[in-house]
């Protein structure tokens, strides 16, 4: 993000922050997650499907992210979305 924005990381991190209270990873990673949260509520695609099209790469990986930023799994969040 910060090559594209032609800054220095540095200088980049420290702007994205001021503008999002967040660093630039961090609002990446609530960014896929809120994407994976959109996917499991209107859709019957994999939790590794999910993962892959989320951009975390392998199932586990999105799992461990998803139970850390949710407070549950990908299956019991489906679960309790769908009633």
């Amino acid at each position: 993000m910060a090559e594209h924005s032609n800054m220095p990381r540095r200088t980049f991190i420290r702007h994205f922050e001021s503008e999002t209270g967040m660093p630039p990873m961090r609002w990446v990673v609530l960014q896929r997650v809120l994407s994976a949260r959109r996917l499991l509520e209107k859709s019957d695609w994999s939790v590794e499907k999910i993962a892959a099209v989320t951009g975390f790469g392998t199932a586990a990986n999105f799992r461990s992210v998803f139970r850390r930023e949710v407070g549950t799994t990908p299956s019991a969040y489906r679960k309790t979305s769908a009633t």
